[in-house]
């Protein structure tokens, strides 16, 4: 297949609103695609690796300059002048094959296969080296370019397509292209990825195996399931009533720290983020502890690891390590195991996803039986180092349904919640004993209860740099929450205080790591980064294009476990102003 053809895609999707003729144009572009599939799945998102797989291409912004540059001859300050004027590289790209002043004698055709396979092929390269390589790889690909074929080439490579596809297009798109396009096949490839996190393995199983493909899908030891999210409950009385219908529900404390998926299979263990990023190398603490305290031959637990210190972490009275502290150690590279003397953790664990067996399906009181039989409490030694596994604390309550939303909860789940403010966690989670695990799904069957109105977590979606002392720093932050509808995200507000400067730092080197396009001193971002900010209260705006504006927002803290379609939705942010 050409690459010239799914250009010719790129375009049409790139010249409609509509989220239905996107659908559309996919599921005939996924039917033609022969045994391509796999590769026009992920090169339409600008994707080139599935979600739990480690590999980045490390493409930046200036690399692709020089890559441009090498391969038509333009000098880097009129690239540079064109970027100010278009916003895009792949824009630039695309005026420079058009504006060349150097010429290949000998060009090789360009086809889906090669562009993919060479892009791909970055991320491998290491050492002495290896960003030349980058350019040098980049540029080839664009040396036989037209200027349509060097935009997407470009965009690919830095991983934002600006077609208007998400998870959401792609999805129905699969159900219309090889099942009937129903709300039942929809659902089908929803569940499908819920547990595979691949669409290339969806789109491929649809098409050669129907929806009864689909549903032998399952969970797959070391490969990451999306985590089954909360939604927040606005009193004790209100999430009792709406997580058990039925009577009973089980509260448990809501920890502060990151959710960890651990995957055994015999002496084999891997960790996962709730982003599915692996993170075994960076807790080998908690590996020693699974493999001493997990007694399934085979298991996928859910938990939440935490950090204490080190003076504290071996008696009763623990003492939770500022987040901030915390996840320093989900990034550290050299030094792991001193890190994990200064900061310990604790891995509470909530849930049993698979132990031999996927339950899934199985009510959470299953779960919770066969997570208790999957492993015993292992003592935490930060001189070891070892870390902490147990169970997170919990009750069982019986609750009336008929009762009122503001009817005096039982005294066992206030007592727990109480416990858990004072020893410094965030509240309760009120859990169905009888709901199905359901990954990916913010469910009204786990609801998530703390003491205040919760601060909003919210993508950096552009950012511009500060003045004076900070000058150097990207200290003005847009920020967005996630349309759920629309699969975009808006508006709702600029960020300017709250951090310090050596916060400030950090959070301006990863920024730029994410750049696409510049004016001036301003910058539009790949929306990847999730913030926790407080605020004073929303207001009514036009000014940004959710409609609403927060008023005085405030840095908390950088959510480095949270995917951006994690941040808190727009629906959220309605919610919130309608009840100030």
């Amino acid at each position: 297949m050409e690459y010239a053809e799914l250009v010719g895609v790129y375009e049409r999707l790139a010249d409609t609103d509509s989220n239905n003729e996107k659908r559309d144009i996919l599921a005939e572009t996924f039917a033609e695609a022969g045994d391509l599939l796999p590769l026009v799945v992920k090169l339409v998102r600008g994707r080139l690796f599935a979600a739990h797989q480690r590999e980045e291409l490390g493409v930046s912004s200036s690399l692709t300059l020089d890559a441009i540059s090498k391969s038509t001859g333009v000098s880097e300050s009129a690239l540079r002048e064109q970027w100010r004027e278009t916003g895009d590289l792949g824009d630039v790209a695309a005026w420079a094959v058009d504006n060349q002043t150097q010429q290949t004698l000998f060009s090789e055709s360009l086809t889906v296969e090669r562009v993919h396979d060479s892009i791909r092929e970055i991320a491998s390269f290491e050492g002495d080296g290896s960003q030349q390589r980058r350019v040098d790889e980049i540029a080839g690909l664009l040396a036989d370019a037209d200027p349509e074929e060097a935009r997407y080439i470009v965009r690919t490579a830095l991983g934002h397509m600006r077609v208007g596809i998400g998870e959401g297009t792609i999805r129905d798109a699969i159900a219309v292209a090889f099942l009937d396009g129903s709300d039942a096949a929809v659902d089908a490839v929803e569940r499908a990825y819920q547990v595979t996190n691949d669409y290339r393995v969806v789109a491929e199983t649809a098409r050669e195996e129907g929806r009864d493909g689909l549903e032998q899908l399952d969970v797959e030891l070391f490969r990451p399931v999306q985590v089954m999210l909360a939604e927040k409950g606005e009193s004790l009385g209100e999430a009792l009533a709406d997580a058990a219908p039925d009577g009973t529900a089980v509260a448990e404390v809501k920890y502060d720290g990151a959710r960890v998926q651990i995957h055994k299979h015999g002496d084999e263990i891997r960790l996962f983020t709730r982003r599915l990023e692996d993170i075994t190398e960076q807790f080998p603490d908690v590996v020693a502890a699974v493999r001493e305290g997990v007694t399934a031959e085979s298991a996928i637990l859910d938990g939440e690891l935490v950090g204490y210190t080190p003076e504290t972490v071996e008696g009763d009275d623990r003492d939770p390590v500022p987040f901030q502290r915390f996840s320093q150690r989900i990034k550290r590279e050299d030094g792991v195991e001193s890190m994990a003397r200064e900061v310990p953790v604790v891995a509470h664990l909530f849930d049993c996803l698979y132990d031999g067996e996927t339950l899934i399906e199985r009510p959470f009181e299953t779960r919770i039986e066969r997570l208790e039989a999957s492993f015993e409490d292992v003592s935490v030694r930060p001189d070891e180092p070892r870390a902490g596994l147990e169970h997170s604390r919990t009750v069982r309550a019986e609750v009336d349904p008929q009762a009122d939303d503001e009817a005096d909860p039982p005294e066992a789940v206030t007592d727990l919640y109480r416990e858990a403010l004072d020893a410094g966690h965030e509240g309760l989670m009120i859990k169905n004993p009888t709901a199905t695990y359901q990954p990916g799904t913010r469910v009204g069957r786990m609801l998530k209860v703390k003491p205040t109105m919760e601060p909003l977590d919210l993508v950096v979606s552009r950012a511009i740099y500060s003045e004076g002392r900070r000058s150097d720093w990207l200290g003005r932050l847009y920020l967005a929450c996630y349309d759920d509808d629309a699969e975009e995200f808006r508006e709702v507000g600029r960020l300017s205080t709250g951090y310090t400067d050596e916060e400030l730092e950090e959070l301006t080197d990863r920024l730029e790591e994410l750049i696409v396009s510049r004016d001036g001193r301003a910058v539009e971002l790949r929306p990847e980064v999730v913030l926790e900010v407080e605020y004073e209260e929303i207001q009514r705006s036009e000014e940004y294009d959710s409609g609403y504006a927060l008023r005085f927002p405030r840095f908390l803290r950088r959510r480095e476990t949270l995917d951006p379609t994690d941040a808190d939705s727009l629906a959220r942010v309605e919610r919130l102003y309608d009840e100030q």
